[in-house]
C-alpha cells in the first residue's frame, strides 16, 4: 500500500513532465535569445601551417557632390510621425472656461438635490402604510383625540392632511373635506416646488452651453481677424473646442437633470393618488364619529 495512493502519484508524474517540458522550452527560448545577442561567428584566425592571405585593396569610391549628399539626407532618414495626443476631461475642464466651471458647479447641485429627493420623497415615506392603518383603527374607536395627538408629531404628507380634517371636526362633511383638499394642494405644491428646480437647471443648462459656445465662436473669428499666419489656426483650433466643450457639457446637465426630473415627477403623482385615496376613508371616517374630546 502506497502512501500517495494512485491519483496523487499521477499528479506528481504529470507535474513533473510538465516542469521538465517548460525547463526545455525557457533553456531553448535562453540559448536562442543569446545566439541572437552574440557577435557573427568570425573567421579561424590563421595559424602558423595556413598561408596568411593577402589583404585585397580597394580604391575609395569617389564622394557624391554636397546637393545630392543634402537631398538624399531627408529621404535616408524620415522624422518619426508624431503620435496622436487625445483630450483628457481635465483637458476639456480647462478648455471650457468660466462658463464651463458654472455648468459644473450647476451638475453637482443637481447631482445632489437628485440623490436628496430620490431618498426623501417616496411614497412609503409620506404615506406610510402603518401610520394609515393605526389611525384609521383609532378614529373608529372613538380615540379622535388620540388621532390628532399622534398626527401632531409627524411630518408626512398624509399625516398633515388628516390633522386639518381632525382639527374641523364637528363641522359639516364639505367643510373637513376642504379643510384636508387645501392642505394637500399645498403640501403637494411644496412637493412640485422642489422637485422643479431640477427642471429649472435642465433648462439652464443648454443655455449656457450655448453662451459658452457663442463666446468661444467670437474668439475663433477674432483669432482669424487679428493674428498673423502662424498662429491663426492654433488660436482658431483652440476656440472652437472651446465651443464644443461647453455645448457638450450644457446638453449632458441638462440630459441628466431632466432624466430625474421626469422620474421624481412619476413619484409625486403617485404620492398625490395614494394621499387622494386615503382622505377619502378618513373623510367618511371622520364626519361619522363624535367630537375629539
Amino acid at each position: 500500500m502506497t502512501i500517495f495512493g494512485p491519483e496523487p502519484r499521477l499528479f506528481l508524474r504529470s507535474f513533473a513532465i510538465l516542469l521538465a517540458i517548460a525547463l526545455l522550452v525557457f533553456s531553448g527560448s535562453s540559448i536562442a535569445a543569446f545566439a541572437q545577442e552574440s557577435p557573427a561567428a568570425t573567421a579561424p584566425a590563421p595559424t602558423a601551417e595556413s598561408p596568411t592571405p593577402t589583404p585585397v585593396v580597394t580604391p575609395p569610391a569617389p564622394a557624391p557632390p554636397a546637393a545630392e549628399t543634402a537631398a538624399a539626407a531627408p529621404a535616408a532618414a524620415p522624422s518619426p510621425a508624431g503620435a496622436y495626443k487625445a483630450m483628457t476631461l481635465w483637458d476639456m475642464v480647462k478648455s471650457g472656461g468660466v462658463v464651463m466651471m458654472i455648468i459644473i458647479a450647476l451638475s453637482v447641485v443637481a447631482l445632489g438635490m437628485a440623490i436628496y429627493f430620490m431618498v426623501t420623497l417616496t411614497p412609503n415615506r409620506e404615506v406610510p402604510i402603518q401610520f394609515v392603518k393605526r389611525a384609521q383603527a383609532q378614529i373608529r374607536a372613538g380615540d379622535l383625540r388620540g388621532a390628532y395627538q399622534m398626527c401632531e408629531d409627524r411630518d408626512e404628507f398624509i399625516a398633515n392632511v388628516l390633522r386639518a380634517g381632525l382639527r374641523l371636526h364637528g363641522h359639516d362633511r364639505y367643510v373637513v373635506q376642504e379643510a384636508m383638499e387645501s392642505e394637500g394642494e399645498r403640501r403637494a405644491m411644496a412637493m412640485w416646488q422642489k422637485i422643479s428646480y431640477l427642471n429649472n437647471i435642465g433648462v439652464l443648462a443648454p443655455l449656457l452651453g450655448l453662451l459658452g459656445t457663442v463666446i468661444s465662436m467670437i474668439g475663433a473669428f477674432g483669432a482669424i481677424a487679428y493674428n498673423d499666419a502662424q498662429s491663426r489656426s492654433l488660436a482658431m483650433a483652440d476656440n472652437v473646442a472651446k465651443a464644443m466643450v461647453n455645448t457638450a457639457a450644457g446638453l449632458a446637465l441638462a440630459i441628466m437633470a431632466l432624466i430625474f426630473y421626469y422620474y421624481l415627477r412619476g413619484r409625486v403623482v403617485t404620492i398625490i393618488a395614494h394621499v387622494e385615496a386615503h382622505s377619502s376613508e378618513f373623510v367618511e371616517l371622520i364626519t361619522g364619529k363624535g367630537a375629539p374630546e
